[in-house]
């Protein structure tokens, strides 16, 4: 009989125990919420592309640069002709044209032909009246030229020396100036800068004739003329 009431005891007891257990599952599952299937997606904000704006300008297409009158006188060119006037001695003024020599210009009158080619500016009508243009490189040795003058001229006469400051001389300024005189007339060997510092070398041969006067004024206005060109 014992045996039996213990048996029941038991039983009763694991019956209990097995309907806890059932009891707690189902509240735990109540309490855990319920997992969605569907993912989370980011939310993308859509951005509208913006118009191009009807009161943007056009794109303007570069023009090109005009392109220079070639048919205006450049800035550096001298007139083709000029007048001078009356030289010392009461000699009348002339018209000058401007000629072109080996790497220079310069006004020539018309009783005088330039020789290009040999640098030679002479009196068309007796060519013994010259004078010799050489156009001298920056940086010449003007102690050189010097001796080099005094040599040739030496062969004619006794030389004399001019150098500086010409009074009412058309070149007005002579870095060298020598002279000699002898049988055939006088021959001048001269150094000298025009404003734009551009120097020459003249030899110059007046034969004391009938033409010297129309010979010696103009030929040195000619010469104060020269530029490089």
């Amino acid at each position: 009989m014992k045996k039996t009431l213990f048996t029941t005891a038991a039983c009763i007891l694991l019956s209990a125990s097995i309907l806890g257990a059932c009891s707690n599952n189902e509240t735990a599952n109540e309490a855990k919420p319920a997992v969605s299937s569907t993912a989370t997606m980011p939310v993308i904000e859509a951005t509208a592309t913006p118009e191009p704006s009807a009161a943007a300008p056009a794109a303007t297409e570069a023009q090109e640069p005009a392109s220079p009158d070639d048919s205006g006188p450049l800035a550096s060119e001298r007139p083709k002709t000029q007048a001078f006037g009356e030289q010392e001695g009461g000699v009348s003024g002339q018209e000058g044209t401007l000629e072109q020599g080996d790497g220079y210009s310069l006004y020539v009158f018309k009783d005088f032909t330039l020789d290009a080619q040999s640098g030679r500016l002479s009196l068309t009508d007796d060519p013994a009246y010259y004078a010799q243009i050489e156009h001298l490189p920056s940086g010449y040795d003007l102690t050189a030229l010097k001796q080099q003058g005094q040599t040739e001229l030496s062969a004619i006469g006794k030389v004399s020396d001019h150098s500086g400051e010409l009074f009412e001389h058309p070149l007005g300024f002579a870095e060298l100036y020598l002279q000699a005189t002898g049988d055939k007339g006088i021959e001048d060997y001269m150094v000298w800068k025009n404003q734009a510092g551009e120097a020459f070398l003249f030899r110059i041969h007046n034969s004391k004739g009938e033409l010297s006067n129309q010979f010696s004024p103009w030929v040195m206005v000619s010469l104060a003329t020269l530029e490089k060109n």
